[in-house]
């Protein structure tokens, strides 16, 4: 079995039980008892009933009311965009259009869970039911229309989670948004947007051993199959890794020939699931608690029943048929090559790299180059980001002592403009960082659009 570091063996762990860590853990636990939510603990936490404003959407379950601050939504979960482990995941951006669409400018109300103790999770935002002036439950309608699965781990209140699943399993019905085509469309889009496919070998011992590109893993039991697959998915997704080969190496990893042609594909999915892929058929959205024993069976079938029979067996265990070309494109071995590529240092003056790859070079003077698509002004630090997601990208900051170098307002001098960065990258609450401390360490390339983006 691969040997895990202590920190990644804490965060595999968690992963385990869900592919996405972006749903937070609140402060309370499964037993917790009710407390009611007085407006005087309301006041001890900042928190109110009022209408506020929301003013930013991070994405289809997070919003920023004003004076309140980000809210994440209660007992849903919307497909992400911005999370530093996970590829885009599909509908991603559906959601977060009819979040915004729903909510941007809008009056919105907060109703707060009895079972939750501090209103808070793990990162800070408030975790509440949102109400429109109007009533419209917002939950309700990401669940009703297809836009959310229903997150029912957070310990609220049984109705509540009843009645979220109730309205879960009618969209389900009726086949829109996510459940549309029974998870096909999903699978669908994943090959043609030719995310990592992950292979998985059953060798003649009757164990199980992984391939990302041609590179294979230690063999390891039966039932370990989904711990080493999360381990490994997470990790080559990861925002800008050491040198994944490094980590590969260290987790028992070796560079190899290619696996045996029978070898079964996987792909990760929305909302902790993942798709089972073998020759020109797809199971897709299988629980991680299932992942084990399913890949098992499909190893048992692959071995003991003919073509023909096969081909009878697999459409009767919710396998559907998807055209060989888009399994060809997405099994490209290029795909898995551009993770195991280690980002190289272009030598003389320029070093330039990307600002992706920013975190492979703490330490490191180099030139970084890309697009300020965030920015934010303290009056004491102004920070540039050049993703949206700041609190795990590389961002760049301008301290209050050397402000007065810069532009008026450098925060919407830059912002949307693609720039290029000189300076020594530092690491920041775990994310890369260049101070600049002169504005000739900055250089506008190109103009973005006049429109200005949003700042935190």
């Amino acid at each position: 079995m691969i040997k895990i570091r202590p920190y990644r063996f804490f965060l595999h762990l968690l992963l385990l039980a869900a592919l996405s860590s972006a749903v937070p853990c609140s402060m309370a636990v499964a037993d917790e008892q009710w407390k009611p939510v007085t407006d005087q603990l309301l006041r001890r936490l900042h928190l109110d009933r009022r209408y506020h404003k929301c003013i930013a959407v991070a994405d289809g379950d997070t919003i920023t009311l004003e004076k309140l601050g980000t809210v994440r939504f209660i007992g849903v979960d919307t497909p992400e965009k911005n999370h530093p482990e996970l590829p885009v995941q599909f509908m991603s951006k559906e959601s977060s259009a009819f979040t915004k669409k729903l909510c941007l400018g809008k009056n919105i109300r907060l109703e707060y869970d009895a079972f939750d103790k501090d209103k808070r999770g793990n990162y800070g935002r408030v975790l509440a039911y949102l109400y429109l002036e109007d009533g419209t439950f917002v939950q309700k309608q990401l669940l009703m229309k297809g836009y959310a699965a229903a997150y029912t781990k957070y310990p609220f209140d049984k109705h509540r989670k009843n009645q979220f699943l109730a309205w879960e399993q009618k969209a389900q019905r009726e086949r829109v948004g996510l459940w549309k085509n029974r998870g096909m469309n999903e699978v669908l889009w994943i090959l043609r947007q030719r995310h990592l496919l992950i292979q998985v070998e059953k060798v003649p011992s009757g164990n199980y051993r992984l391939w990302i590109g041609n590179w294979s893993s230690k063999i390891f039991n039966k039932d370990e199959i989904s711990a080493n697959l999360l381990q490994l998915y997470a990790t080559a997704h990861e925002l800008a890794p050491m040198d994944l080969k490094k980590q590969l190496v260290r987790y028992g990893y070796k560079k190899s020939a290619t696996p045996e042609p029978a070898t079964v594909s996987v792909i990760g999915m929305a909302h902790k699931k993942w798709g089972i892929i073998y020759g020109n058929h797809v199971k897709p959205r299988v629980s991680v608690t299932q992942l084990d024993m399913q890949i098992q069976e499909l190893s048992s079938w692959i071995k003991n029943l003919n073509t023909e029979l096969l081909g009878v067996v697999l459409p009767i265990n919710g396998y559907h048929p998807v055209p060989d070309e888009l399994i060809q494109i997405a099994d490209k071995p290029e795909i898995a090559k551009a993770f195991l590529k280690t980002e190289p240092i272009k030598k003389g003056a320029e070093r330039r790299i990307s600002w992706e790859s920013a975190g492979k070079y703490i330490g490191k003077r180099v030139t970084v180059q890309g697009t300020i698509v965030r920015s934010y002004n303290s009056g004491k630090v102004c920070f540039l980001n050049f993703h949206r997601n700041f609190t795990r990208y590389m961002s760049l900051a301008i301290f209050q002592n050397a402000l007065r170098k810069f532009p008026f307002r450098p925060e919407k001098f830059y912002l949307n403009k693609t720039v290029r960065v000189r300076g020594k990258i530092k690491r920041y609450k775990g994310r890369p960082e260049i101070v600049l401390e002169n504005p000739r360490q900055i250089e506008i390339i190109k103009q973005g659009h006049s429109k200005q983006g949003n700042g935190y």
